[in-house]
């Protein structure tokens, strides 16, 4: 079998996939009273120095959004940094590796949602499952594209270079 070489780059993105993992899932094992407030800070500047309102109905709208972007944005970050290590790997010319990725981007929020049991007040939602696999595509989607992008770029200029 063949031994795995880290990269520096590899060793960057497996740290940040780590902390991003440690954030959402501390976040999910988070009481409903914490995770409330959270929200809560976000939610009370958004309503206050933006849209300048205390409409329970505008604030309970602010809050669904909120709270759903944070769900997308966690989950993208995490799939962003989880893709970019295994294309900085150069695992990604592996279809089973394509694969593999899509199938825990699919579990990652499943599993996510289910640990909310755990938490005191809070209940998994079907629809959080969608946002936060949304996020995961998202986030994977936005990777290759960068490294698509960098690696075009590093060609051209290594390209450049020779001809000089």
């Amino acid at each position: 079998m063949e031994k795995l070489k880290l990269k520096k780059s590899s060793v960057v993105f497996l740290v940040l996939t780590s902390l991003s993992a440690l954030f959402f899932i501390s976040n999910s094992l988070a009481s409903a009273e914490v995770s409330s407030a959270e929200s809560g800070f976000f939610v009370s500047f958004i309503a206050d120095n933006i849209f300048h309102t205390s409409n329970p109905e505008m604030i309970s709208s602010i809050t669904f959004i909120v709270r759903k972007l944070a769900h997308f944005t966690e989950f993208a970050l995490f799939f962003a940094f989880f893709n970019s290590f295994v294309i900085s790997l150069d695992l990604y010319k592996n279809r089973l590796y394509c694969f593999l990725t899509m199938f825990i981007a699919l579990l990652v929020p499943l599993l996510d949602e289910t640990t909310q049991y755990l938490s005191p007040g809070r209940t998994p939602k079907v629809y959080d499952i969608w946002v936060d696999a949304a996020g995961c595509i998202f986030g994977i989607v936005v990777s290759a594209v960068i490294f698509s992008l960098c690696r075009r770029n590093s060609r051209k200029i290594t390209k450049y270079v020779e001809r000089q």
